[in-house]
């Protein structure tokens, strides 16, 4: 008898998930935050075009918790190797337009031999605002292209 009420709970508690749609309004919806295009204070890389490339679940359950849905990207596509976004985005490229590089700026995955993707960190303070830029650079192993995400996150008051 227990066994059964515990079972039939689980499955109302189920139907009820499903119903709402809780996991997608959990996981927000995997367009959430987009732009249309890429911000005019970042350099574009020449020759990426735009992409509809959705963020990964997991993904989106970590940024949606770190920035309370304050964050904005976009995401692009290259022909150009990891190496070459990454070098585009110097730490001096980015100081001329206001973006201040966390450590070293881009950090490849591996230090001693080609990269096949990049992290690239970011801040900014302008007028009372405090803002955050991710530039994550991943190679497409299948294919010979590279895909540019862009993730900017207010930053605002997240420290008090």
């Amino acid at each position: 008898m227990r066994a059964s009420a515990s079972l039939l709970a689980l499955i109302l508690i189920f139907g009820v998930a499903i119903s709402c749609k809780l996991s997608e309004k959990l996981a927000g919806d995997k367009n959430a935050g987009t732009v249309s295009e890429l911000w005019t204070d970042v350099p574009p890389f020449q020759g990426a075009t735009k992409a509809e490339i959705e963020i990964p679940l997991g993904m989106r359950l970590l940024i949606r918790g770190m920035t309370q849905g304050k964050v904005n990207f976009i995401s692009f596509r290259t022909d150009k190797t990891a190496q070459e976004v990454k070098d585009f985005y110097s730490v001096d490229r980015m100081k001329a337009v206001g973006w201040i590089a966390n450590d070293k700026g881009c950090t490849g995955d591996t230090e001693d031999t080609k990269n096949h993707g990049a992290l690239c960190l970011f801040s900014k303070k302008n007028n009372g605002k405090e803002e955050a830029l991710a530039i994550i650079v991943a190679q497409d192993e299948k294919l010979p292209d590279t895909n540019i995400f862009y993730a900017r996150v207010d930053t605002t008051n997240s420290k008090k």
